[in-house]
């Protein structure tokens, strides 16, 4: 009688078991969308809190993938900075949270000038206002700097 109970028992905890759906979902309010760009590099900032991930289009993915920082007219760039947050069930380990800023960098050529720089910063939700904007020179110089992540 005891193994005819057990037996049901474990059928229909089984059964039960085997209804249940749970789908992985993403936070897309986490997400950013980049239209016609592809990721160059990631950097995680963890004495700011940061997760940044820099973004170009086929231009900028060349003149990253050069050895030194290369400009090139047309290249396109888009960094989007997120703060860190705890991922749930995994202890130590942080995701992307709310955006804390978006950068966008085009480069261009002109007959007057050899190369253009038009650079737009846009601070995010979760942007402190009274947190200086960072030097416009430096952050152009920053996101040209940073060489294609070497894939497998």
């Amino acid at each position: 009688m005891l193994k005819v109970i057990s037996c049901t028992l474990s059928v229909a905890l089984l059964c039960g078991a085997c209804q249940q759906k749970k789908n992985a979902v993403l936070a897309p309010e986490y997400l950013y969308e980049v239209k016609n760009q592809k990721p160059i590099c990631s950097l995680i900032d963890n004495k700011k809190g940061n997760i940044l991930m820099l973004y170009g289009n086929d231009i900028a993915l060349c003149a990253a993938n050069y050895p030194v920082a290369k400009q090139l007219p047309g290249a396109y760039y888009t960094l989007v900075t997120w703060k860190q947050k705890q991922m749930p069930s995994w202890y130590g380990t942080n995701m992307n949270g709310e955006i804390y800023t978006v950068e966008t960098l085009k480069i261009s050529q002109t007959d007057i000038e050899p190369l253009k720089s038009d650079y737009q910063f846009v601070p995010g939700s979760s942007y402190i206002s009274t947190v200086a904007r960072p030097d416009r020179n430096e952050r152009i110089r920053f996101i040209i700097d940073q060489r294609a992540a070497v894939l497998p």
